[in-house]
């Protein structure tokens, strides 16, 4: 590590690895920023959205090497015409070490799942990285820059909400992910759920890493059964100022509050999503987008 790019207490690392020739195996991390933070899952329960009510929608697919056809692995966000904002555990492998650019397909603008050969028609990857998750597990958010720029008759960029989360914030997860846990079919269609931020002990309990709706991860209870499951992960958590749906949070992990439960999504369950308002200074400067410009509250 060269001493200019030394981590300091309060700053934020950008790790990110460019597309290469495939190997059959993962890129090499590469440490090339820090900046100051600002202070696998499906719709359980959910009901179809449309693109007007999500123009940034996004949908990634994966395939492990060459020899091998792609397959939908999560959901994500345009936030520029060329960058993309989803959960760092959907570009990485089980050592949280950040796989090949090359392997990835994206479609944008669109609340129909891509399927068959048009996957492969879909936008390349010529970098991802994260933010520290191969350090800090809770630091679940990555970013992914396309090969080429997004018309904006195909999709609007979003907007993150960068204002203090309270728990009666109204909120709304969306994605492409099973319906029914246990599935391994992903949604024909994006759907959509609303549910509640949380502060209570259970977040806590349930996640040693998460202390307050202030830090890198915001706490969601479902009392319902409303939740996001397999394949919503990286997928939006939205609040509607004026019209337009937010981006406050992205999705990332959660299970059943009783350990004895083999029900990981709905009823019972307790989720994290990354905060977006932690991050905005750093993916501001990563994307080159000033942050009056990404900041929406």
């Amino acid at each position: 590590m060269s001493k200019n790019t030394a981590k300091k207490k309060d700053q934020l690392p950008f790790y990110f690895t460019r597309a290469q020739a495939d190997k059959g195996n993962d890129s090499k991390l590469l440490k090339v920023a820090s900046f100051k933070p600002s202070n696998d899952n499906k719709i359980i329960n959910g009901v179809a959205a449309t693109r007007i009510q999500y123009p940034f929608i996004t949908q990634l697919f994966y395939r492990e090497s060459e020899s091998f056809g792609f397959s939908f692995s999560c959901t994500a966000s345009l936030i520029s015409d060329q960058w993309v904002l989803t959960a760092a555990h959907c570009l990485s492998n089980s050592k949280r070490e950040l796989k090949n650019p090359a392997n990835f397909r994206v479609a944008v603008g669109k609340p129909q799942l891509v399927t068959g050969d048009d996957i492969e028609k879909q936008y390349t990857v010529t970098t991802i990285g994260t933010f520290g998750y191969k350090g800090k597990s809770f630091l679940d958010l990555g970013l992914m820059k396309l090969g080429n720029p997004v018309p904006s008759s195909e999709a609007t960029p979003a907007r993150i909400y960068v204002s203090p989360v309270q728990t009666g914030l109204p909120v709304t997860v969306a994605g492409f992910g099973v319906t029914e846990y246990g599935s391994s079919v992903p949604s024909s269609v994006l759907l959509q759920t609303k549910v509640d931020i949380s502060e209570s002990s259970n977040c806590s309990t349930m996640n040693k890493n998460w202390e307050s709706n202030t830090g890198p991860q915001l706490c969601q209870e479902s009392y319902n059964g409303d939740d996001s499951c397999q394949g919503d992960s990286g997928g939006p958590l939205v609040t509607n100022i004026d019209g337009e749906n937010v981006i406050v949070g992205v999705t990332n992990s959660g299970g059943n509050k009783d350990k004895n439960s083999k029900n990981l999504c709905g009823y019972n369950v307790i989720a994290y999503y990354a905060r977006l308002g932690y991050y905005a200074s750093a993916i501001s400067k990563v994307i080159g987008v000033p942050l009056s410009t990404l900041a929406a509250a």
